[in-house]
């Protein structure tokens, strides 16, 4: 175990704030990271919740919403495009997206522990563990789905924004790429700038960004929504 695990309390030591604000101290380290969400998979979803985390429910209105080609919107027109819910965690976007109708939702996390509590909740088609965004996942060749969503990934502690890349990668030409991004991350990181050279070379195009929008007490995130081109 690493010194950094060291100094890092486990989620079950901790109150459901401090667990969430724990975890903003891992900076990145994919084995630190897999050993403390592995510990938290069992109690993550009523931590979360106890502090009003909405973010999965929102990014998911916000991608069923999102205009496609000629103007046309997902909503529940589209239940068979395949989306990939990149860092799934214990499922609550999968959740979200199966009572909006999608019915080809595959997932995958960097914890084997969270991954296994999405597969309890009956949403996803496939699930994978072990998953680090940061580098090419081989399980996931290039231009393979419709849609790649991830909330709660882009956050203090966990991924660098270059993480995009690797779900631009996994995602069909013409499709979308939907991310929440907590203000936190978003003041303290490059991820504005990490936009801006993907637009710039033309790997994507914005299609719909809502700034601070809602998604937990302590503070809101922004949420980003980008067509691969």
């Amino acid at each position: 175990m690493s010194e950094t695990t060291n100094q890092i309390k486990t989620a079950e030591e901790l109150n459901s704030f401090d667990a969430i604000k724990e975890a903003h101290k891992l900076s990145g380290d994919a084995d630190v990271l897999q050993d403390y969400y592995d510990k938290w998979s069992d109690n993550y979803d009523r931590d979360v919740d106890s502090e009003e985390y909405c973010g999965p429910e929102y990014l998911t209105a916000f991608f069923d919403l999102m205009p496609k080609k000629y103007g046309k919107f997902l909503n529940l027109r589209d239940r068979d495009i395949e989306i990939l819910d990149c860092g799934c965690g214990t499922g609550l976007v999968g959740v979200a997206l199966r009572r909006k109708g999608y019915k080809n939702v595959d997932g995958f996390d960097l914890s084997q522990g969270m991954v296994d509590a999405a597969d309890k909740t009956d949403s996803y088609r496939a699930l994978v563990g072990g998953c680090d965004m940061t580098k090419p996942i081989p399980e996931y060749a290039e231009n393979s789905y419709d849609a790649s969503l991830s909330c709660g990934v882009f956050t203090l502690g966990h991924v660098p924004p270059t993480a995009l890349e690797e779900m631009i990668r996994i995602t069909k030409p013409g499709g979308l790429v939907a991310v929440s991004t907590r203000k936190s991350y978003y003041d303290s990181t490059n991820f504005q700038e990490v936009c801006d050279r993907l637009v710039a070379e033309g790997t994507v195009k914005l299609v719909s960004s809502v700034i601070d929008g809602p998604y937990i007490a302590e503070e809101g995130a922004h949420y980003w929504a980008f067509e691969v081109c």
